[in-house]
């Protein structure tokens, strides 16, 4: 709790995580057991997402509360974590009542550690796919920036760090309709080949799409997304590539306002 409280401060800030960070490397004891949110997280502190959240207990929280409370108000049946990393969205919601969660990531180490995870908090509500998403069926090269990253993607070609994944359409994996979704879209500039591959489950329900949109590919995804009946509500000035759209009207918390 005093880790948490100084790093908030603009000294420690930095100060903090930099000290750390050199202490996991020397030391090697980068593997950490926390529990945060009452939830048990099994942590690889070398990957930067892991570090800060082991220090700060917290990722990407204004736009994680936004979309907490519009699970919650529009009583949303289906979570989608698309490029669910090792679970960290998943694993956080996993206590909202009666919401069925359903990962997908492409990357085996992060769906070795969501499993596991999954079995230590004894969750029944969420269920994996071990893919990446797209608008094709078959194999796909996925490039790591470095190489303690949990985070890989079909562009960064000049990196030595690849590996093969399997590649599907939403549509093939998932059938449901006429419910109500709300799908977290994160994989790294292919959300518009994503989009291409989710038609029918874009179609048939009523959904609420975060979705972090890389500046090449705004104008295309927000053309998609106009065309088959999504509004923006929301965008993340902090980040400047993260989204909201909707295509029903949805209700807020009139405490919130975004």
């Amino acid at each position: 709790m005093i880790v948490i409280n100084l790093i908030k401060l603009p000294f420690f800030k930095r100060l903090i995580p930099s000290i750390f960070k050199k202490y996991i490397f020397l030391s090697k004891n980068y593997l950490k057991t926390k529990k945060i949110g009452g939830i048990k997280y099994f942590l690889d502190t070398r990957h930067l997402i892991d570090r800060n959240f082991y220090l700060r207990e917290n990722y990407e929280d204004d736009i994680f509360y936004i979309a907490k409370q519009l699970i919650i108000s529009n009583k949303i049946n289906f979570f989608l974590d698309v490029g669910s990393c090792w679970g960290i969205y998943s694993l956080r919601f996993a206590k909202i009542k009666n919401l069925k969660i359903i990962s997908f990531d492409p990357i085996y180490k992060n769906i070795v550690r969501l499993k596991k995870m999954i079995k230590i908090n004894n969750l029944k509500s969420i269920k994996i796919h071990h893919t990446a998403l797209g608008n094709k069926e078959g194999k796909v090269k996925l490039y790591g920036s470095d190489k303690f990253t949990p985070n890989y993607s079909i562009y960064s070609k000049n990196s030595k760090n690849v590996i093969i994944s399997r590649i599907n359409k939403l549509d093939n994996l998932v059938k449901i309709r006429n419910k109500i979704l709300y799908i977290k879209v994160d994989i790294e500039q292919h959300e518009y080949f994503f989009l291409l591959g989710s038609k029918k489950i874009i179609k048939n329900n009523n959904i609420i799409f975060q979705i972090e949109i890389v500046k090449k590919n705004k104008k295309k995804v927000f053309t998609f997304l106009k065309k088959n009946g999504f509004n923006l509500f929301y965008t993340d000035k902090k980040k400047g590539e993260d989204y909201i759209f909707s295509n029903f009207l949805i209700k807020k918390n009139p405490q919130n306002e975004f």
